[in-house]
């Protein structure tokens, strides 16, 4: 890991603070492509763990993890409240979920996949997410934490979801629970559940819907 020098402001800023999705696809991209070695699932996790050193956001077993509670399907979730965000850690080796055959459902995401689906959701539903690091407890054990913007508020109804999603331009897959696809047929979102979902002013806001490119599911008419 590069050393930081605390009396180097830049430095500090970006230890502190978490990279735009979309950025660190982009650089996990050109590591891999002068890697030479493709895009499978262990190139990316060698070139995630280079990305991270380099840009000294590796995280070893004493990151701070005590006030981390099971979150869902993808990640453990606590409040920072000192930099008034939440965190988010994915579950050790895997990084969230993502659909690529329609009739299998969630499955686990490659490092890329889940960048991927962060800078859609950033371009979609507003900023609110970044990517803090990547977090290893042991050898070959990698997990990627984010910090998203607190959004206070309620739990929405699933009326609300639907009618938010409706005005979004998404219509639902009838064979898939909680599944919309956009009416441009580029996007299809996943895990759209209330409990993803905050209720601010009375509109429902994602914050943690599975956004995947249509052109990567197969079994998706």
């Amino acid at each position: 890991m590069e050393s930081i020098d605390p009396d180097n402001n830049e430095d500090q800023a970006r230890r502190d603070f978490g990279v735009d999705p979309e950025t660190a696809a982009i650089e996990l991209r050109e590591i891999l492509g002068a890697g030479g070695k493709g895009e499978d699932i262990i190139a990316q996790c060698r070139a995630l763990k280079i990305w991270a050193e380099k840009h000294g956001r590796a995280f070893g077993p004493g990151f701070d993890l005590s006030q981390a509670r099971l979150g869902g399907l993808e990640h453990y979730v606590w409040n920072d409240e000192p930099d008034r965000v939440v965190r988010k850690i994915t579950y050790g080796g895997s990084f969230g979920r993502t659909v690529r055959i329609l009739s299998s459902g969630l499955v686990p995401a490659t490092p890329l996949e889940y960048l991927d689906r962060w800078s859609a959701h950033n371009a979609r539903f507003g900023k609110i997410t970044r990517i803090s690091g990547v977090h290893s407890s042991r050898p070959g054990s990698l997990a990627m934490v984010i910090e998203q913007e607190a959004l206070p508020g309620d739990l929405p109804t699933i009326e609300n979801v639907k009618d938010f999603l409706q005005v979004s331009g998404f219509c639902e897959i009838p064979q898939a629970p909680f599944a919309w696809i956009h009416k441009n047929r580029e996007q299809a979102i996943f895990d759209a559940r209330p409990a993803n979902f905050v209720l601010i002013d009375d509109t429902p806001v994602p914050f943690d819907l599975i956004i995947v490119p249509t052109s990567k599911i197969s079994g998706l008419l």
